[in-house]
């Protein structure tokens, strides 16, 4: 009898050993066109096809993962001024849905003492300047999920007769690409595309949404 059950174990226990091997072998075809892609130009054209339909779900989720608390910062400070500025008969209602946004995600821009805070001069870098924002933008955004705060937010926006025309990501063809290692760029009409490559797949960074 124990030899009998013994078997019956094994056997169990082997196909969940092959099972498991067939999800990991398939877990990098079911995030194809999702989460990153093959190559530049995968990503590239999944990012085209996202812009023209306005899915910032999938648009964001082409964004490398180390980039999406920039991503959502970029995208937060962007709507923010819009909506501050917008002076439409939905001006108020508009503030009031992107603060209920803002309290939804725990995002709370002002939680930044003086200390902080960078002081821009003459002599500032441009490396000192992008350091100082991927440093804030972890600290404010580092908690928050990219694909689900970056839709909300344009929801706000995307449907408003001054963005009909806006594809949100370049259209024209990519050119010029270069590949160095695990970075990349390209042309896409006068905007550079850059690529970075993360666990053996390609993404955009975060200025993707500039």
């Amino acid at each position: 009898m124990f030899e009998k059950t013994n078997l019956k174990g094994l056997r169990t226990l082997n196909c969940l050993l092959v099972l498991s091997w067939i999800v990991l072998w398939l877990a990098p075809a079911f995030a194809v066109g999702i989460e990153g892609g093959d190559s530049p130009q995968a990503v590239f054209k999944a990012a085209q096809e996202a812009g023209a339909k306005k899915d910032f779900i999938t648009l964001s989720k082409l964004v490398a993962p180390s980039e999406h608390a920039l991503l959502a910062f970029g995208t937060d400070m962007g709507v923010g001024m819009f909506v501050e500025f917008y002076e439409g008969e939905k001006a108020d209602e508009m503030k009031k849905k992107y603060e209920k946004i803002q309290k939804k995600y725990k995002v709370n821009t002002e939680d930044e003492d003086e200390s902080e805070k960078l002081h821009v001069t003459d002599e500032t870098s441009q490396e000192e300047i992008e350091a100082h924002m991927r440093k804030r933008a972890k600290k404010l955004f580092g908690h928050v999920d990219a694909a689900k705060y970056v839709p909300d937010l344009m929801d706000l926006v995307i449907n408003l007769p001054e963005m009909a025309e806006q594809t949100y990501f370049p259209q024209e063809s990519l050119t010029d690409l270069k590949i160095d290692g695990d970075t990349a760029t390209g042309k896409a009409g006068d905007k550079t595309i850059h690529f970075i490559k993360e666990s053996g797949r390609w993404y955009l960074t975060a200025d993707v949404m500039n």
